[in-house]
């Protein structure tokens, strides 16, 4: 196995592996970000081998950050107690951990989404005895109809003997909601974690990449969550001030994090309690990996014409028709406006699992970041901004982190040796 040297020198290095790309970005002994560069990935040589050839050209390195989303994230499905409850807790945990939960359902009615996934969550309840009605929905349960490939239990302690007679081959972890409903125990998040690393080690040949370097490997989402708080924390080369979005447009998924004060006071959906940034995975909205299903929603949505009007509109009739008919291809810049247009419209609409109903007329910055936010414009996305009704016309700032300045500092908020904070 190949080792990294590590010199005495203040300078650190982050690395991210997209599906297409990676990114290696060097921070000097005050973790203020001196230059990054970026890499197409080589599927010839494998992830390992590359980031072992780019490591070699920073001999002067002091230490070594990795994270990625080379596969889109883990896929999770949770099915658990209630949806409304037990449901958002995971939801909530699975978000924080990085992956995507996929769908929520609850022991009375599992028959919605079916789609493929990674992780099947099974739990709800707090540990105790006297458990009858929760163990009479268990027996009932059945995961023949769902597809995955790891099964987990979470939820009452005393019933998970019980599950595991059910299901051997299910992995039993703790119950988030313990003996009280307060859900502040991050079992989920710790385990799902762990499993974003094995995932990529299946699917994207990471595994000699955690004996490398000192530091966890973490998930990209993640990382980028934490330097959006500290974009609202007042702790970054970012300024803004007020009820921000960040729209993380990338090749498999589309990542809304937003400051909770945007939601609508009728929202049926509510964020989480007591958190004052949630995040939402968009896991059909993407420019590579997701291009299929992002091109399908665009092209029979019925503002299709009015969206085309802001992004392009000298050639909007050609292209709507050519579109509407299957017959264009668009730009990965055009998939990234679409990614920004659905994003902001289920998001106004409150139509998505789990998805609370936003008021843009409370947001005062909205901000770009990943691949497909590189080669926006402004004045264009604050065109299509405009295309969502509004009581009082508020445009928020558009602000496009091109030079991926978020995840840079989301990478160096950690300040020990074992992983990030």
């Amino acid at each position: 196995m190949a080792q990294v040297n590590l010199s005495t020198s203040d300078m650190r290095v982050a690395i991210d592996i997209g599906s297409t790309v990676v990114k290696v970005a060097e921070f000097d002994g005050d973790d203020i970000l001196a230059r990054q560069q970026l890499y197409p990935r080589d599927f010839d040589c494998g992830i390992e081998k590359q980031i072992i050839s780019l490591l070699g050209k920073y001999p002067a390195m002091s230490d070594v950050r990795i994270c990625s989303s080379a596969n889109g994230g883990l896929r999770v499905g949770v099915v658990c107690l209630t949806q409304l409850f037990s449901g958002s807790v995971f939801r909530n945990q699975v978000l924080s951990a990085g992956a995507n939960p996929i769908y929520v359902h609850d022991f009375e009615k599992t028959d919605g989404d079916l789609r493929p996934v990674d992780v099947l969550l099974v739990g709800g309840g707090i540990n105790c005895a006297d458990a009858g009605p929760l163990r009479a929905r268990l027996d009932h349960f059945s995961a023949n109809k769902y597809r995955y490939n790891i099964i987990m239990y979470a939820g009452n302690a005393d019933l998970a003997s019980s599950f595991v007679e059910k299901y051997p081959d299910a992995v039993v972890i703790d119950n988030p909601l313990a003996d009280e409903l307060t859900g502040k125990r991050q079992s989920v998040s710790k385990v799902l974690r762990e499993a974003y690393l094995l995932d990529l080690v299946y699917k994207e040949g990471v595994s000699g990449l955690g004996r490398l370097v000192r530091h966890a490997i973490r998930a990209t989402p993640e990382v980028v969550s934490r330097g959006f708080r500290r974009v609202m924390s007042n702790r970054s080369s970012f300024e803004v001030s007020g009820p921000t979005i960040l729209i993380d447009i990338g090749g498999a998924t589309t990542d809304i994090h937003y400051t909770v004060e945007i939601i609508r006071r009728d929202s049926e959906v509510k964020p989480p309690t007591g958190s004052s940034i949630a995040r939402y995975v968009f896991t059909d909205l993407g420019i590579v990996a997701s291009r299929d299903t992002t091109l399908l929603q665009i092209r029979s949505h019925p503002r299709t014409f009015e969206f085309l009007g802001r992004v392009m509109p000298k050639e909007v009739r050609e292209t709507y028709v050519s579109l509407r008919e299957g017959e264009y291809n668009p730009s990965p810049t055009l998939m990234a406006y679409a990614c920004l247009f659905l994003c902001l419209d289920r998001f106004t609409l409150g139509r998505g699992p789990g998805l609370p109903t936003a008021d843009l007329d409370r947001v005062a910055q909205i901000i770009l970041t990943g691949g497909g936010g590189q080669a926006l414009d402004e004045d264009v996305v604050a065109g299509i901004t405009r295309l969502f009704p509004s009581d009082e016309r508020n445009d928020p700032l558009v602000i496009i982190d091109r030079d991926y300045r978020i995840w840079a500092e989301g990478m160096m908020l950690a300040t020990n040796l074992s992983g990030f904070d």
